[in-house]
């Protein structure tokens, strides 16, 4: 597929190809991309990273609405991403899903031209105040500093035109001598014995009571 999309770039023309790369190919079968690529190989691999994106998410979306038609396809919660993902993603997904450990999203921005509904997939804060030995992926002073920070995150992803939803990772604080893969964060918003974080608690409460109100405001 990767060949037949270079020959459709380059009319069929391996000469032109190799004058474009530099290169001295004698067949199609032989091209084999530089460790290095500049220039114009560049923008043909570029092309080809967007022509696998397209059909990854277009087989999945083809899948999914057969097996569940009429249900939300949501893409598939990039963690790292480029333009040319997000714009195949557009294209096909219902709603599009970020894993975004940041501090808010107000920076939070889609491609150019790009306007589609938005669900945050996992974002969390952690502190060391409560007995475990990690607090995730972005850490708070203690329990009160956490719950300020949830605020910040969540009020800010209510101000996004985008944005859907946010999900928190995750409900429970992880073991303290780590889950499968070591993992052993204190991001719950109950800890390992089911004891609930009471600043988490108030703050998700205050924000849930007045979440359709908050957003409405935001428009």
């Amino acid at each position: 597929a990767a060949v037949a999309r270079l020959r459709l770039r380059h009319r069929d023309d391996l000469a032109r190809l190799n004058s474009a790369w530099a290169t001295s190919f004698a067949d199609w079968d032989q091209i084999v991309p530089p460790d290095r690529p500049t220039g114009a190989v560049t923008h043909d691999l570029e092309d080809l990273s967007a022509m696998i994106a397209d059909q990854y998410f277009r087989v999945i979306a083809e899948e999914v609405h057969r097996a569940a038609p009429e249900q939300l396809y949501l893409g598939c919660r990039f963690a790292w991403v480029n333009d040319a993902a997000i714009r195949a993603a557009a294209v096909h997904c219902d709603v599009l899903s970020f894993n975004k450990y940041t501090w808010t999203l107000d920076d939070f921005h889609l491609p150019e031209g790009i306007d589609r509904p938005v669900v945050i997939g996992e974002f969390h804060f952690g502190a060391l105040d409560r007995g475990l030995f990690h607090p995730g992926l972005r850490a708070a002073a203690d329990q009160a500093d956490r719950a300020a920070k949830f605020r910040t995150y969540v009020d800010s992803g209510l101000r996004h035109p985008n944005i859907v939803g946010v999900h928190w990772f995750q409900y429970r604080d992880q073991p303290t001598t780590g889950r499968f893969d070591g993992e052993n964060y204190q991001i719950g918003l109950v800890d390992i014995c089911d004891t609930p974080y009471p600043d988490m608690v108030r703050v998700s409460r205050e924000l849930g009571s007045a979440l359709y109100r908050r957003r409405a405001a935001s428009r």
